[in-house]
């Protein structure tokens, strides 16, 4: 699949199908920004080829979304954010520094 033209529009929708079976929506600004909400919680999933940042307020949310997506895919957990895509990320109290 890797040397098919058509393979990173294959990738991404499987894997955006899979997100929709999650209770996740594609969001208007952009199409590889998803967001699931769960009551008063939301978690936001951002997807660059075949690297994603995942966030949430509350840990138990953002564990069951990682439980579900390594059922499905290889997925490999880096920890809290600190580097993607050439940005370096600083996390504050409220907020992220990009740089």
């Amino acid at each position: 699949m890797y040397r098919l033209r058509q393979a990173p529009r294959a990738w991404f929708t499987r894997f955006a199908n899979f997100a929709v079976k999650l209770g996740f929506k594609a969001t208007r600004s952009d199409s590889s920004l998803f967001a699931l909400r769960r009551g008063h919680d939301i978690a936001y999933l951002l997807l660059c080829v075949d690297d994603m940042v995942i966030t949430a307020p509350r840990s138990s949310l953002l564990q069951r979304v990682v439980t579900e997506l390594r059922n499905e895919f290889a997925v490999k957990d880096m920890g809290e954010l600190r580097f993607f895509l050439g940005i370096d990320v600083q996390r504050k109290a409220d907020s992220f520094y990009l740089s």
